[in-house]
């Protein structure tokens, strides 16, 4: 994931809002009033019965970790845009500080500056980078080092949100509170919801990953029954 800029401050690729991005189910499914839950295949332990309490919005972002002053130093705005990156994805409210090798961002055309926000005590990896001038703009790019912060709040919150008007029987792994996982990678965890298949009730298992606006659900991949 690559955050472009060209002038400090001046954002050519938006940062994500909070807003869930999983593909989900078809929105012309609706959720059957009197569903069984199934009585075979395999259950995973965590029942999702509620809306999570405590998911970002943009709004309670930008109040989590405001934007610096006008006159801030670069490296200051730079580590917070950063910041701010790491916390939308991770979708939870949580401490954070960062740093960059050196101390500061260096501006120098070429030059890559590795940078780490801390969130929650897990460290997130992050790049900035340089490019040549091009006239009086001096472009620039924030990348991610590969690597993101998911949360089980925001695993189930989501889950809950974009499933419940599908299945009443929701239920996904046990997720822990915060682990850092690939970015756009099946992170190996399921969630599940309860579907009619050929008259019987079954589980149908959706992968969960990580991308730009934080969990995705299924990754265009095809469901999984059980």
């Amino acid at each position: 994931m690559r955050i472009v800029r060209t002038l400090p401050g001046i954002a050519l690729i938006v940062l994500a809002t909070v807003a869930c991005q999983g593909s989900g189910p078809d929105d012309g499914e609706s959720r059957p009033a009197d569903s069984a839950p199934p009585r075979s295949g395999k259950e995973l332990p965590v029942a999702v019965t509620a809306a999570e309490p405590g998911l970002l919005t943009v709004k309670s972002l930008l109040t989590t970790l405001p934007e610096p002053p006008d006159d801030a130093e670069f490296t200051e705005r730079a580590l917070w845009q950063m910041r701010k990156h790491t916390v939308a994805i991770a979708g939870v409210s949580g401490r954070t500080s960062a740093t960059c090798e050196g101390g500061e961002v260096s501006e120098a055309p070429g030059v890559t500056t590795r940078c780490t926000v801390t969130y929650e005590g897990l460290k997130v990896p992050w790049s900035i980078r340089f490019s040549e001038p091009a006239g009086d703009l001096k472009p620039y790019e924030i990348s991610s080092g590969g690597r993101v912060a998911l949360t089980a709040k925001s695993v189930y919150g989501e889950f809950w949100k974009e499933y419940n008007d599908v299945s009443e029987h929701l239920r996904c792994d046990k997720v822990p509170d915060l682990e850092l996982v690939a970015y756009e990678r099946d992170t190996g965890h399921r969630c599940q919801y309860a579907s009619s298949v050929d008259g019987a009730s079954h589980w149908i298992n959706v992968p969960v990953s990580v991308g730009e606006g934080g969990v995705v659900f299924d990754e265009g991949r095809s469901p999984e029954t059980s």
